[in-house]
């Protein structure tokens, strides 16, 4: 079995495994920069180090001992060890003979996503236990019912200890032995292609966890200096840097593997990339979103950006990424429905088509409310003394411009159905108890007649957008999406007020989505009495 690490630089390294226990094996350095040796195993679950000096400045040449930096499988208990597994002789560490049962089920297009954004450790949490990606699995069918087809998963690769967000990746190609196994995650994505929904994988290129190994072993050359004005998470990678020894740019190259690695072994369908602006560098947004559909065997990949504060150049039409994650959007609803940061019904009626702010087509952005990074809406409602059904129908009412806004869709796990606890970095189960409670079951039939009403509707998943009616001092919005037969008209009272509205609309006859009442309008109005916080969504009647 053969065992390597890229490290041209470095003077010597020694494999030690517990197959021979307290004795090393020299390993060779080839022209590529990459160390080798091959032992003969026996089948069995063995760990592994490597030993060298290390080139890290603040090492001072102190000989370490670390895992591998590309290791499939980590050892928590054995001082996080690099784990491989042979069977008949075999390197079956991630178990390569997994049969997968759905690769030939149909997936939808990027540009008819409704995404779904969770935590395995949340999500699954079972009897206040974290979850696992077999917990995962007992509530997909629930995804499914929500009209959900796609989940972005925030990252599994492995991390210190057992609890994350996952953000602090320490070994990217491993997958976080709390969350399962490597069969486990394997029967997960199969899972959700079963159900039709992709799986689009967070991951962290941007930085790794300071104790990585390539930390260690040679900090400089994989890592570039923490730049003034630029937000540092971790060890930021130096993706410039190239070494003309070995003609390769170390940082980026990893990066690729990283991605192909996932695809390859994992069937994954995309991916989130977090945090790019600190990256500072469209080259390997590009690269991974190439790359990305090179390995992917001609299935759909999306590759979308957490650009914050946000580009629009990184989805434009020359841009890198598959999308970008739409900030625009999150801060005037949620600056709308809590009554802050001066928000204006023109800057809700923007959002609401990307294109004013530089996206050429729907599937460029990604809309949501609630994301990892922000407070429940109904938790910052709370905040500001809203509370009970004035909260529920401004939650309500940001789902209903969420679906109807031209672009893709993103619920974070439990905002279906009202979730308010605040967010902070410890891991906790979702509230599913809401789903006993009125308000959390009628929120979340709401999202997902929104959700079925996006899939059904070819004018939904369209760019066609058209603002027919907005009012600052009257709080109101009236707008089209899609043109004919199809279309689809949505009137908005914004203000948390019941009242009767006499509003600008199309004659014709009209069929009222949400309860199904039949509509006539004349003489270019709608006139109608309106809940507080009320958008009416209307269709032509056949």
């Amino acid at each position: 079995m053969e065992f390597s690490l890229f490290a041209p630089h470095t003077e010597s390294v020694d494999l030690l495994g517990t197959w021979e226990e307290d004795v090393t094996t020299p390993m060779e350095l080839g022209r590529d920069g990459t160390w080798r040796a091959t032992i003969q195993l026996p089948d069995g679950r063995y760990t592994y180090h490597f030993r060298l000096p290390s080139r890290s400045s603040f090492m001072a040449g102190e000989v370490i001992t670390v895992a591998d930096p590309r290791a499939r499988l980590v050892d928590d208990w054995r001082g996080d060890a690099s784990v491989i597994v042979i069977g008949d002789g075999a390197d079956i560490t991630t178990d390569p003979d997994y049969v997968w049962e759905h690769d030939d089920k149909g997936l939808p297009s990027n540009d008819q996503l409704v995404i779904y954004e969770l935590h395995v450790g949340e999500f699954g949490a079972v009897n206040g236990t974290q979850g696992t990606f077999l917990s995962v699995i007992d509530r997909l069918e629930y995804v499914q019912s929500l009209g959900v087809n796609a989940v972005e998963i925030m990252p599994v690769m492995a991390f210190p200890g057992s609890s994350s967000w996952g953000y602090n990746v320490r070994y990217p190609f491993s997958v976080e032995s709390a969350y399962g196994t490597p069969a486990d995650f394997k029967r997960l994505v199969d899972a959700c292609h079963r159900l039709g929904i992709r799986v689009i994988l967070d991951v962290v290129l941007n930085h790794s966890e300071s104790e990585a190994p390539l930390t260690r072993i040679d900090f400089a050359y994989w890592y570039r200096p923490d730049r003034k004005g630029v937000p540092s998470f971790g060890p930021p990678f130096d993706y410039e840097r190239f070494d003309e020894s070995v003609d390769v740019r170390p940082a980026f190259a990893f990066a690729l593997e990283t991605v192909e690695f996932w695809i390859r072994e994992y069937h994954t369908d995309g991916y989130r990339l977090d945090a790019t602006a600190p990256i500072d560098n469209f080259d390997i947004v590009r690269a991974v979103r190439e790359h990305a559909r090179r390995v992917s065997g001609g299935k759909p990949i999306y590759v979308v950006a957490e650009e914050l504060p946000e580009n629009p150049s990184i989805a434009g039409a020359d841009g890198p990424a598959d999308g970008a994650w739409h900030q625009r959007f999150q801060r005037a609803v949620l600056g709308w429905m809590t009554g802050g940061a001066g928000v204006t019904v023109a800057e809700v009626a923007a959002v609401l088509q990307p294109a004013n702010s530089g996206y050429s087509a729907p599937e460029l952005v990604v809309n949501y409310i609630e994301s990892h990074d922000e407070q429940p809406l109904l938790r910052q409602l709370q905040w500001k003394q809203v509370t009970g059904d004035a909260a529920f129908r401004r939650h309500k009412l940001a789902s209903t411009l969420l679906f109807t806004a031209v672009g893709i869709p993103m619920l974070y796990q439990g905002q279906e159905f009202g979730s308010s606890r605040e967010r902070n970095m410890e891991i906790r189960p979702l509230q599913w108890e809401l789903l006993n409670e009125d308000y959390g079951l009628y929120l979340k039939e709401h999202v997902r007649f929104l959700a079925g009403l996006r899939r059904s509707s070819a004018e939904l998943m369209s760019r066609d957008f058209e603002l027919i009616h907005q009012d600052e001092a009257g709080q109101t919005l009236v707008y089209r999406r899609g043109w004919g037969a199809g279309e689809i008209l949505i009137a908005v009272n914004l203000r948390d007020r019941a009242r009767t509205l006499s509003l600008p609309f199309p004659d014709g006859s009209w069929r009222k989505l949400h309860g199904g009442a039949d509509w006539e309008t004349t003489g270019g109005k709608l006139k109608d009495r309106f809940a507080a916080s009320e958008a009416k969504l209307f269709a032509h009647r056949s």
